[in-house]
């Protein structure tokens, strides 16, 4: 392996998201602020690194803009193998064209923004409070797309949601079709660019299609249409009619030319796939596969990707066709699935990490074991840091913690007998002080819950800040959603972190004394193997909530007990009882319940014995394929579905049906807002799916079970850690948005612009056209309103018209005029 870039030292060492843009020919890293945002001109390189077990699983995007050049998409693929190759040749590749990416692509980000311009037109980073008027359609019901469309009244459609920027003034309109989700996402968008691109300092208006109009909107687009267009029919999910038809393909273009030849069609089996060749897996519009074996040669390996590019051109298949390329003994839950009865070769045992090929910066990944990981000391990584950098731990967990709560958007200390104890309605922020070779380090977490409210979680961000500048910017901050902490975060509370439903706002205090008081029982989920991974977490106390797959704490006023699943392994149990000795708040004192040995206070306590998930599936091992979510519509006629990754309760999209598939049984989950069609034919759909499996499954051998959003069975629910069963209930609807924008409001003052009557024209220093044409402006010189600064007879001379009669235009045909003449 070569020299790596230099940009790319140190990459996919930890847990998180790194990107990198094609600047001049070479890479160039973003400010995490501006992660989310892409110049449309432009090439990414995107790597997501998640922890697995004892190891990192990479996946590697190369986005390319619909304005991208050529020669800049081309050294993007370059490089993106190159930096396959400095992390060993494991991560799977992804190509992304924009409006067309993979639902994996779009998980890592709130919204995908996109930006017009680029590296070549002078656009070198994302411009805030520069607020030239503004036209965007807000597309997707999970994860968003922010698409800059033309200042005119032709972008609109019926069906979409549309964010006009006028400052001070964003509208959030809406057409009368445009589905419910969309709204909320257009809603939240809205308030994130308040937020980010104008300082705080804008109102946020809804309109609906129909509604009288402010003056400024027909001010900058002239008067609506009378009606509005349908919108188009999307394209950006797939059929799955498609990957039934799912073929593999030998490519090779030894000769020159690409040279084509189909092996198989499904159902396919592994052992088609020969390590000493490369393979195409064609499931046509829904994408291909590129299998890159791992006795293929280099030029074959570094060749796949252009030779999948080709293949698409030759089948003549939409240019946003995704493609992804997978590494033999690297391949990912989706690939597998095309095959039948896949088997993973030369399974690595139980606490034991193969090792990657290459050389990742000499770490050792062999025979580790993470379990193992809580007695390694902070000299052990001071000793060997490749150690701390391929497992994310930059100490060993033992440093000095402090814990603030926020509390009426202040930050309130917390009691040190607490930490480690959250409630999910809460936000916190935590400073960690650790030592690296004598000296001092920072980290400054901020927790928040899944039920904080919005203005909690953002304030918990703004007084990390403030913490940080406090401290001269020597910490490393690090945003901590619940349910998604890192592990060194776990383990600096050694197995014991708890958390608690409630929170501040509804009523509950943070308080150990207040639950020797309370009356009612209180249950707690625990899932973990080790200090890294263990935490507890509050359910319904009522026995439902139960499940023989795992292990649970019942904490009553004078009694706890620790209640052992079937299913639950030993190292559960071990961990649990050091979280059941702090609820309990004595050394010893609660009680080991075996299930089906439950003494009567139990049930009392649980309100009475019920059933619960106690089947096989949940006391037997992992099956050796775990379950997958897919969202699912056929509101065009044509059953389309997309795959969700690594999915929570929260992706369950109520306007749609989603399938969870556990293999041997396929759940049917129905939404409310799921259309009629989807309601009646729920069922067919599954049967479809099934039927369309490229692995060729049985339909008549698999369980389909069809069930109602709010009517969950048990062994639906045990499929996801911690099911809430008021979470529908507690979302919020478009009403309570407006309502809340509204008392925003009253609360933000903004200045209105004066009307320009030319006083800032005559008033403004005059340049030649050439000089405020060219990327570096002279000093001084607004960017927003370039033409201000050209004389009175260069302006008639360039625009064609005097500058009062300019002025009196519309927003949208100044913008045009700006643009025309190389002025924007």
């Amino acid at each position: 392996m070569g020299m790596v870039d230099p940009e790319f030292r140190g990459a996919g060492q930890k847990e998180g998201l790194k990107i990198w843009r094609i600047e001049k020919m070479a890479v160039a890293k973003i400010p995490e602020k501006d992660y989310g945002y892409f110049f449309m001109g432009d090439s990414y390189i995107v790597l997501h690194t998640r922890s697995s077990g004892n190891s990192f699983v990479w996946n590697i995007h190369f986005w390319l803009g619909k304005e991208t050049s050529q020669d800049e998409a081309g050294v993007a693929a370059y490089k993106t193998t190159e930096l396959d190759d400095h992390l060993g040749g494991s991560p799977t590749q992804h190509r992304e064209v924009q409006e067309s990416e993979s639902k994996l692509f779009s998980s890592y980000f709130k919204q995908i923004i996109y930006q017009k311009g680029g590296i070549a037109s002078g656009f070198r980073h994302v411009e805030r409070n520069k607020h030239d008027p503004k036209l965007s359609k807000v597309k997707g019901k999970r994860n968003v797309r922010v698409i800059p469309v033309d200042m005119t009244w032709d972008s609109f459609n019926n069906g979409d949601v549309f964010i006009l920027e006028l400052n001070p003034k964003i509208y959030v309109w809406y057409g009368s079709k445009a589905n419910r989700q969309e709204k909320l996402k257009g809603g939240q968008y809205a308030k994130m660019a308040r937020d980010d691109m104008h300082s705080g300092k804008a109102h946020i208006v809804y309109l609906e299609e129909g509604e009288t109009l402010p003056e400024d909107i027909t001010k900058a687009l002239g008067s609506p249409p009378k009606t509005f267009k349908n919108s188009p029919e999307e394209d950006e999910t797939f059929s799955r009619k498609n990957v039934s038809n799912t073929k593999l393909y030998h490519v090779t273009d030894e000769s020159g030319a690409l040279v084509v030849t189909e092996k198989a069609v499904c159902p396919l089996t592994q052992d088609l796939l020969d390590s000493n060749d490369c393979y195409i897996i064609d499931q046509s519009s829904a994408g291909i596969y590129v299998w890159k074996g791992k006795s293929a040669t280099q030029q074959e390996k570094v060749r796949a990707m252009k030779n999948a590019e080709g293949f698409i051109k030759a089948k003549q298949y939409p240019k946003g066709t995704k493609i992804t390329a997978v590494n033999d003994g690297g391949e990912p839950t989706a690939f597998k699935y095309i095959f039948k009865n896949w088997r993973d070769k030369n399974a690595s045992k139980v606490g034991e990490v193969k090792s990657p090929r290459g050389n990742i910066a000499k770490i050792d990944y062999k025979k580790f074991d993470a379990t193992t990981l809580h007695k390694k000391s902070t000299c052990d990584f001071e000793a060997d840091p490749s150690l701390a950098a391929a497992h994310g731990m930059p100490d060993d967990g033992t440093g000095a913690v402090k814990i603030w709560r926020i509390e009426d958007f202040e930050m309130v200390e917390l009691e040190a007998s607490l930490y480690g104890q959250f409630f999910g309605g809460d936000s916190y922020v935590i400073l960690y002080t650790y030592k690296v070779r004598g000296r001092e380090q920072y980290i400054i977490f901020f927790w928040q819950g899944q039920e904080s409210s919005q203005d909690e979680k953002a304030s918990s961000a703004i007084h990390a800040q403030k913490l940080d500048d406090s401290m001269g910017g020597a910490p490393v901050q690090v945003r901590v959603v619940q349910n998604k902490e890192p592990r060194h975060f776990q383990m600096i509370f050694k197995g014991k972190m708890i958390i608690h439903l409630g929170g501040k706002a509804s009523g509950f205090k943070n308080r150990q004394e207040q639950d020797k008081a309370e009356a009612t029982a209180r249950l707690y989920q625990v899932r973990g193997t080790n200090e890294l991974n263990t935490k507890a977490i509050e359910v319904p106390a009522r026995a439902s909530s139960l499940n023989s797959n795992d292990v649970f704490i019942l904490k009553m006023p004078n009694e706890t007990y620790l209640w052992c699943g079937k299913g639950g392994s030993g190292d559960e149990r071990e961990l649990a009882k050091a979280v059941a000795k702090t609820l309990a708040g004595r050394a010893s004192d609660y009680t080991m319940v075996p299930e089906g040995q439950e003494p009567t206070a139990v049930w009392s306590a649980l309100g009475g014995k019920a059933a619960y998930a106690n089947t096989k599936a949940f006391e037997s091992e992992a099956p050796d394929f775990p379950p997958r979510l897919f969202q699912c519509s056929n509101a065009a006629g044509n059953f389309k579905v997309e795959e969700i990754n690594e999915f929570t309760q929260e992706d369950m999209v109520q306007d749609d049906v989603m399938l969870l598939d556990a293999y041997h049984t396929v759940f049917v989950w129905i939404g409310s807002g799921a259309n009629e069609v989807e309601k009646k034919e729920a069922i067919k759909i599954a049967q479809e799916y099934i039927l369309s499996d490229p692995s060729g499954r049985d339909v008549d051998a698999t369980s389909l079970i069809k069930i109602q959003e709010g009517n969950e069975p048990l062994h639906f629910t045990g499929h996801f850690h911690a099911w809430n069963p008021n979470y529908f209930k507690e979302l919020p609807n478009l009403d309570d948005m407006k309502a809340q924008a509204k008392k925003e409001n009253e609360k933000i003052a903004i200045a209105i612009p004066k009307k320009d009557d030319g006083e800032d024209f005559n008033s403004l220093p005059k340049y030649p056209l050439e000089k405020l044409q060219a990327q570096e402006l002279p000093d001084g010189v607004d960017s927003s309103k370039k033409e201000y600064y050209l004389s009175a007879a260069d302006f008639e001379k360039v625009f064609k018209m005097k500058f009062e009669a300019y002025v009196k235009l519309p927003a949208w045909k100044r913008t045009n005029l700006r643009k025309g003449n190389k002025l924007f």
